[in-house]
Formats: structure tokens, sequence, C-alpha cells
């Protein structure tokens, strides 16, 4: 099995013990209420909103799918994307639910101490959370930050909520308080916590004179800390954050994370604003689905945290030419990753926090009703800085959403934004396709990109990481009937498939090899949602047998053409070198591939 978290200290015996005595029907119906439908239950999907149920789970494969979503995989993959917790913190829940034992974990030296000074880590910042919740809430020197909170309208049970805190007077007041708590100054350090005052040498608090956030990772650990003014004449910067530690990597971890985890999932979207305030300000009118990044650019990372509750997005960053700017990047990031994002535009250029204090909540989700999906938005934006009555002005602007259209998935979708397009430019649908399909060929795409209309249109961006359909169809007979695998692998194995299909072919063929067929919990968790996708997807082949050698014949068949193009080229090549060692070679291979296919073609009219 590929996954390294998978065979960790986990023998694979035990993890098929685990699924055969926790079966996926009963873990899930704890979550969601299914009812049986022919041979799988199905429910309505809790990863996302609907009405209509497509939340399937099959007893007999041992797997989920969602044909909502696209979400799926092994019991083991339900509860670490429910719960939003690693494999192995599932494999732990589920082995106690089912009364079996794990074995101990080998620890080396290192990897204990390293256990356990996470969690002294993590125990200081709960500490120090505390302290400066305590000076806010309680202490006369917070006096100034609570009356900043009136001020912005922040009640008391918001800043209970976000656990906000303030810094005492002085230059080194936490690093004395730490001190009577036995913290070295080198764990306040690795903490960022303190720093060493370049003019006295002494260690200083990097906090002071600020407004604290306490920034929590997905489960509420508190791993960082954010600082802000409230007296601008105190210090040229407003904001200041740790800096990256052993807990805290802020292009990795997202503001309110902890908090809207749940709402995201409910709400099946996610607001992503620009600071902390805006976070504290939606939560506290009920707009309780928000996050914010942490003082950088949105990074992928930071959609793939998202990506594990929601696959909606909405955006809503400044209205300044940097908020623009980062907004069109923050819609690459989470088109490039598969979702769904769209801009919330605020009228007048104002932020969520000014909107919702002066219009309240109806208002701003109204807003978020209204929001302009990806290539909506930047039709606008890219017409805001070209000349759109020029030719050449208009040329610009379709090269530049041109990316955009070929990584759209769907063919209704791509069909839409031509339309819209063409009526924004005053250019026909007609000649936005003939510059889609001349870049499709430029940059050496293999899809033909049709005319509307085309009845080819729906199979130019198949669903999944898996292109060909004839490649999950090998695979989907393969599960079902383990015991063809010899002669997938008589017709050359792994070689025919692509590199993504290869990867989940050789998990199948050692799962079969171990126990007789392709058990699921013996697929690595990153394959296990494009596992689901293959399998659970109704097929009526009354021959299992012929339709796999059928398969497979055209899969050979494709990959021997593509052998022998590439030494065509190769044989051209050698012929304008004039290397006449090149071109005998090129000859030889192929006759050699002639002369395979033909053994091929004999083999097969005499099945």
């Amino acid at each position: 099995m590929g996954d390294d978290m998978s065979t960790g200290y986990i023998p694979q015996e035990i993890l098929d013990e685990i699924v055969a005595r926790c079966d996926i029907v009963s873990v899930i119906n704890e979550y969601v209420p299914l009812k049986r439908r022919g041979s799988n239950y199905q429910g309505l999907c809790p990863f996302h909103n609907e009405k209509t149920p497509s939340f399937s789970v099959s007893p007999g494969k041992q797997i989920f799918h969602c044909f909502g979503c696209g979400k799926g995989g092994n019991v083991f993959r339900f509860v670490m994307e429910i719960e939003g917790i690693s494999f192995l913190e599932a494999v732990e829940k589920l082995a106690k639910r089912a009364g079996v034992q794990l074995p101990e974990k080998e620890l080396t030296a290192g990897q204990r101490k390293q256990m356990e000074q996470r969690k002294r880590y993590l125990q200081i910042n709960e500490l120090v959370t505390r302290y400066y919740h305590t000076v806010l809430m309680e202490h006369a020197m917070g006096q100034p930050y609570r009356e900043y909170l009136r001020q912005r309208q922040i009640t008391r049970e918001t800043a209970e909520k976000f656990r906000l805190g303030a810094t005492p007077n002085g230059w080194d007041s936490l690093y004395q308080f730490l001190k009577t708590k036995k913290i070295s100054p080198q764990e306040m350090l690795d903490l960022g916590l303190v720093s060493v005052s370049q003019k006295t040498g002494r260690y200083v608090d990097r906090f002071r004179q600020r407004l604290i956030f306490p920034i929590g990772d997905e489960k509420g650990n508190i791993i960082a800390f954010g600082g802000r003014i409230i007296d601008k004449e105190s210090s040229p910067q407003k904001y200041l954050n740790s800096p990256d530690t052993p807990l805290f990597h802020k292009s990795r971890n997202l503001y309110g994370l902890h908090l809207a985890r749940n709402k995201i999932r409910n709400a099946d979207q996610a607001i992503i604003v620009e600071g902390y305030m805006d976070v504290i300000s939606c939560h506290q009118y009920g707009i309780d689905n928000a996050v914010a990044p942490l003082g950088t650019a949105f990074t992928p990372e930071q959609g793939k945290l998202l990506m594990r509750n929601t696959y909606q997005v909405g955006i809503s960053f400044d209205g300044d030419s940097a908020g623009v700017k980062a907004t069109m990047r923050c819609l690459d990031i989470l088109s490039d990753l598969g979702c769904t994002a769209r801009v919330i535009q605020i009228p007048d250029r104002a932020d969520p926090d000014e909107y919702l204090k002066k219009y309240g909540k109806e208002a701003f989700e109204q807003l978020i009703s209204d929001s302009q999906e990806l290539i909506m938005y930047k039709i606008a934006r890219y017409m805001e800085t070209t000349n759109t009555d020029s030719i050449a002005g208009k040329m610009q602007v379709v090269t530049q959403l041109l990316p955009d259209l070929r990584k759209m998935q769907s063919a209704v979708a791509r069909e839409s934004a031509i339309r819209e397009i063409s009526q924004q430019l005053q250019v026909s649908e007609k000649a936005v396709w003939a510059e889609l399909q001349t870049a499709s060929s430029a940059s050496g795409q293999r899809q033909r990109m049709p005319e509307p209309e085309s009845a080819e249109q729906e199979k130019e961006f198949p669903a999944g990481n898996i292109e060909s359909k004839v490649e999950k169809n090998v695979l989907r007979i393969l599960f079902d009937r383990p015991d063809l695998l010899s002669v997938a692998e008589a017709y050359g194995g792994a070689a025919m498939f692509g590199s993504t299909a290869a990867a989940l072919y050789c998990d199948f063929a050692d799962s079969i090899k171990r126990c007789g067929k392709v058990d699921s919990s013996g697929i690595s968790q990153d394959k296990s949602q494009l596992l689901a996708d293959i399998v659970m997807e109704e097929t009526y082949i009354t021959d299992q047998e012929k339709a796999l050698k059928d398969a497979l014949w055209q899969m050979k068949q494709e990959q021997l053409d593509q052998e022998y193009q590439k030494m065509v080229q190769k044989l051209t090549e050698a012929e304008k070198m004039g290397a006449a060692e090149d071109m005998q070679e090129a000859l030889q291979e192929l006759d050699t591939i002639r002369r395979v296919k033909k053994e091929y073609e004999a083999s097969r009219k005499g099945e």
C-alpha cells in the first residue's frame, strides 16, 4: 500500500480487522440517516447542502461516494472527512469502536522528545492566551482595549468566543510572568513570544501595546498570536504576527477555521475575508463560516484546508488595487484545486466589518447570493484596465481569459462563459471558440476543443483524475472480478495506463495478490476518493471478461500507436541530422512495433 501513514506502525492485517468489525453502513449511519436502495444505502450528503439524496454507501464494496460533490472513499476516509482528523486518528477512533487493540507505536527517542516538546509548546501557548485574555477582560490595563472593542461594536461574548486578549504595560511583562511558571527563555524564543533587544541584550515581549488575537489550528489548539495597535502613534506597524515556529506556519493555517469549520460544512460554503476584525465581525453578525489568511497572500495549502470542509468558496477582499490582485490570485488557486469560487463585491469598496455594521446580516447575505463567478469577475476586471473599443483590446481580454476557459471541466459552464464573453466584448461566440481551439493546440493539449452543440462536448473534461473512460472501465471490472487480473497482466499491466491510473492499478494488483480481492482498506488514502468515483458508478455489463479484453485490446492498440508515432518522429529527426545509426535503430523499432501489433491482432482473431 502506497500511503506511508497507513503502513506506519499499524499492520495491514489490523486495518483489515477494523474494517471487518466496523461495517461502513453502521458507522456512517451514526452521522447520516441512511435508507436502503437496492444493494446500496442512500442519504443526504453531510459534505454539501442537497435536498435530493445523492450520497451512496455500498456495504459490499465498503465504499461511500457522493455523486453531487464527488467525495468518497473507505470508512477511514469518511471519518477523516467528517471529523477533520488525520488518518492515524481515524484508525485509532475506529479501532476503539471495534474493540481492536492497536500495536504500541514504536517511537525513536527523537520522535518521543519531539512529541513531548509539541505538547509543552501548546501548553505554554494556552497559558499565554489565558494571561492576555485576563488582562483584557479583568485588569485596569485592559481598559483602553475594552473601550476600543466597544467602539468597534465587538461584544463581550464575541471577545470571549475568539479569546481576545491585551498586552499589559511594560517591555517584558509576559517574559517575567512566564519565568515564574518555569518557562525557559529558549522556549519563549522558539514560540516567538519574546525577542532579544538589540540595544540592551535583554529579553523583551514581542507583543507590546497591542490587542491580541490568538490563532488556533483546526482543533482549536492555540498555535500563534496576532497583535493590533489601537493607538496609531504607538507603532508604524498596524498588525504584528507570530513568526513561523515549530507549531505555526502562516501559509498553512487560516484564522477562525476551528470556529467556522462546522458552519462551513453546514452551509457548504466558506467565506474568505481579509483580516481578523472582518472574521470577528462576520461571526458576530451570524456569518459564522468566515475565515481569513494570516497576513500573507492566500496559498494552495490554505485552499486544501478549506477543501476538507467544502468546495464552495466566496471571496470578500478589499476593493482597492491590492485587494483586486489578491482576489485574482485567490480565484486562480481555488480554481486550480477544483473549487467553485465566487467574488462577493461590497459597494463603495467597504470591508465586511463596515458593511455589516451599516446594513446588517441580511444585506450581506444578499451580496453573497449576488456574488460573481470567476469568469464573470475577471471579465469585468480586465475590461476596466483595457480599451475594449479596439480590436486589439478585445483580443487582449479574450487571451487573458483563455486559461480559465480551458480549465473548466463542465461543457455547460464553458459554453455559458463564452456566451457572456461574447456579449460583454461584442464579439461572436464562434470567434471565441476559435481562439480557444488555437490556444489549446498551441499548448499541446490532447483534447480537441469542440464548437458548441457538439456531441462530443461532454467528453472534453472528464470528471476525476483519470481522463480515460477505458482505463476506468478496466479498473471497475478488476474490482468486481479480481480473478481477471492475470488477463490484464498479460496485456502489459500498469505499463498500459497513464500515471494516475497506473498507481491505482498497482494498488489493485497488490491487494488482489495479498488477499484475493481489492480491499478498500488496502488502497492508499490519497487514492480513496478516486477509487469511490470509479467503483460506485453503475454499469450494466453482462460479460465482464469480454468487456475487459475489449478494453485492454483498445488500450494496447493505443499504446502501440503512440510508440509508433514517437519512433516515426525519431526517424524524421535522424534523417534531418543525417544520423545513419539512429535511423537504422528507429527502423528496427518500427518493424518490432508492427510485428507486435500483428501478433496481438492474430491472437485476438484466434480467441
